[in-house]
């Protein structure tokens, strides 16, 4: 069982390790980061659209008070503004950033609620819709909270200085205190005598169980996406994974040897290939030809990082390819890797060998540094085949 975003994700133990590789490799940063940009696209949606309805409202199309949208305009433009300044200045790779993201949407989200009340009710909706990108429950929770506050502060705020509620039946067009004589009586009866209770009660307490009847929906459609992306992300590495050794195979290789490894300034390459794999399988079974394979594939490994990529090109031949790397630290990784392999041979049941070449150069011309590490690597070959023809008896 592992976890990915929150998400528990099961599997056959055939695929276990699988599954482990690839939820490892996630760049959960690079992740957030696109659900963090994509969340401030659809804030600069809204902020045209109300730009639109500003529009609208001074050409006289709409209605609404003009000095009311005019301030909302106004706080909507300073809240985008500042979003986009803090993203520029912070980046949108930082960790917390994607909570002063869903602040900011919060915000702009009761700024429209404030200036136009129940034309823009479903738009509480929106912060926890954002919020389901990141996969995360702990993420989803405190939107909610975040966004109930928000309610609050969007009831209460358009209550006072709003566009008056009253407008659906009487086209009222400004703020309550429009409308409201010193007595507290209005031009259609008496005005609510005690509203930081009755509008919490009547107005902020439904729409929030509302919303809570979403967050079940939200998680489902939440995990889905996860799960979704972690299968992608799965078959995507498994198309590239060569499955008994877990080194990248040879249609990985010839991708990065044609749309990669050319834009590297300088690539260096070790190439193997194993000794004696033929008279193993002839001799002791391919079960042990096998075992043979995975044992120079895991003395191998061990170098390989983001940077220093090993490949199985073949039943028996292996390369590596290391992004600017001197000759002299391609020497020392081969010297390192014949350490290895004289520790293994201690304790192996079969005898590890593998002839070895390496070249380096630049990456536009990969092609004639793997020939050359080739080359190397048949040269070592031939004198180990001498070397065993000169100890076998006359």
């Amino acid at each position: 069982m592992y976890v990915y975003q929150g998400l528990y994700v099961m599997n056959t133990k055939r695929d276990d390790f699988n599954i482990a590789e690839v939820t490892e490799s996630i760049d959960y940063e690079s992740l957030e980061e696109k659900a963090n940009r994509f969340t401030v696209k659809c804030l600069i949606v809204t902020y045209f659209i109300m730009v639109f309805v500003w529009i609208m409202n001074l050409l006289e199309i709409f209605i609404v008070d003009k000095d009311l949208m005019n301030y909302g305009f106004l706080l909507m433009s300073v809240l985008m503004l500042a979003l986009i300044a803090i993203c520029r200045l912070v980046g949108y790779r930082k960790p917390a950033i994607k909570y002063v993201i869903i602040v900011f949407a919060i915000a702009m989200t009761a700024v429209l609620g404030v200036v136009l009340t129940y034309h823009i009710i479903i738009a509480s909706v929106l912060p926890l819709i954002y919020a389901i990108q990141y996969s995360s429950k702990k993420m989803l929770f405190i939107t909610y909270g975040l966004n109930a506050i928000g309610i609050f502060a969007m009831v209460m705020i358009g209550y006072y200085y709003g566009l008056c509620d009253a407008n659906m039946a009487l086209l009222t067009t400004k703020p309550l205190k429009e409308y409201v004589d010193a007595w507290g009586m209005g031009n259609f009866g008496p005005i609510n005598d005690n509203p930081w209770v009755t509008l919490p009660l009547y107005y902020v307490f439904p729409r929030c169980l509302v919303l809570l009847a979403l967050i079940p929906l939200l998680i489902h459609v939440s995990q889905g996406i996860a799960k979704r992306e972690l299968r992608e992300l799965y078959l995507k590495r498994m198309s590239e994974i060569d499955d008994m050794t877990q080194l990248y195979n040879k249609n990985k290789y010839r991708t990065m040897i044609k749309e990669y490894y050319p834009t590297v300034e300088k690539v260096g390459v070790i190439f193997w290939d194993v000794n004696g794999l033929k008279e193993t399988n002839d001799n002791l079974g391919h079960i042990m030809g096998d075992k043979l394979i995975a044992a120079i594939a895991d003395s191998i490994r061990g170098f390989t990082d983001d940077t220093h990529r090993a490949y199985r090109i073949g039943g028996d031949e292996f390369i590596f390819i290391a992004e600017n790397e001197s000759d002299l630290r391609l020497n020392e990784i081969v010297n390192e890797w014949r350490k290895i392999i004289e520790e293994s041979n201690k304790d192996s049941d079969i005898p590890l060998s593998a002839a070895v070449g390496y070249s380096s150069g630049p990456g536009v011309d990969i092609g004639a540094t793997i020939k050359r590490a080739d080359d190397f690597m048949y040269a070592d070959k031939a004198a180990h085949k001498n070397q065993i023809a000169g100890r076998a008896p006359r």
